[in-house]
């Protein structure tokens, strides 16, 4: 499926008998004052959104320490995707709708999401993707280089992307906007968060089914070992012995990559969780 499928820009859903009311409705918009990036420094550096997406890894962390029940967690996941969906519908709809969401979310929404689906959405399929078919520590994980890589990647490579060499195959294998500047902050942040998180974290969240085995041998967990949150067949533990060093080196470089990646367009969001959990699970197999 192409990123052209799925839900629908508000071009496509709104109906051809108001296009010229539409039209002039969004340049007025355009003229006003009253914009989604209202509440953003003009350096487009996005303060607002990425704090929010940044403190995400801290509120991923504390779930991680709590032992949740991983089933309810991808419930309540897929039921706020569904209300995101539905109000994503509503704005393409209801001008008034729009307007009302737009004031009190802008400041957490790109310009671009005004006329296209809201970023969330694909942060939350790719939540959902992880948490379904990866083992937990790996999933949540994925979503800590999700909430700190991204955000670096992007802050460094608007600030120093300018002064940096563009990355190989850029256009085709990596995103055309992808700078080197950001792909090696992406590596550093991935490599900071993950040996963090396997030398401090990992270990206190285990349910007897951690993937890197010194933290399992660290674990005081006297529990029932976790089980598969779904019925859907998930990737079994990796069982890895590698060193906290190699391992967070790996899943540094394995972050960079992912962030670079281009999946024929799909919003990073989806894209970055899902590559980064799927490679470091590869690694951490491949490697022992």
């Amino acid at each position: 499926m192409s990123a052209s499928t799925g839900l629908r820009s508000r071009a496509q859903v709104r109906s051809p008998a108001n296009g010229d009311a539409t039209a002039a409705a969004a340049a007025a918009r355009e003229r006003s004052e009253d914009r989604v990036d209202k509440g953003r420094l003009r350096s487009g550096l996005e303060i607002p959104r990425k704090l929010l997406h940044s403190s995400i890894s801290i509120l991923v962390v504390l779930a991680w320490l709590s032992h949740p029940n991983v089933a309810n967690v991808i419930r309540y996941a897929a039921i706020t995707l569904g209300v995101i969906v539905s109000a994503d519908l509503l704005r393409f709809q209801f001008p008034a709708f729009e307007r009302v969401y737009e004031h009190y979310l802008g400041y957490f929404m790109r310009e671009s999401e005004r006329e296209r689906v809201n970023g969330t959405i694909y942060y939350l399929v790719g939540v959902l993707i992880c948490l379904t078919f990866y083992p937990r520590d790996i999933a949540v994980l994925s979503v800590i280089i999700l909430s700190i890589c991204d955000t670096s990647a992007s802050v460094f490579g608007r600030l120093f992307g300018r002064y940096t060499p563009p990355l190989p195959f850029s256009g085709t294998l990596f995103g055309a906007k992808k700078s080197l500047a950001g792909t090696i902050a992406a590596v550093a942040t991935g490599t900071v968060a993950s040996y963090v998180f396997w030398s401090s974290y990992a270990a206190r969240g285990d349910e007897g089914d951690l993937s890197w085995l010194p933290g399992r041998a660290a674990s005081t967990w006297t529990g029932p070992k976790a089980l598969a949150p779904t019925f859907l067949p998930q990737l079994p533990s990796p069982n890895s012995t590698l060193s906290l060093t190699t391992l967070a080196i790996v899943n540094g470089l394995t972050a960079g990559v992912a962030e670079a990646f281009d999946v024929y367009g799909y919003d990073d969001n989806l894209s970055l969780p899902v590559l980064f959990g799927l490679g470091a699970w590869a690694v951490m197999w491949l490697l022992g």
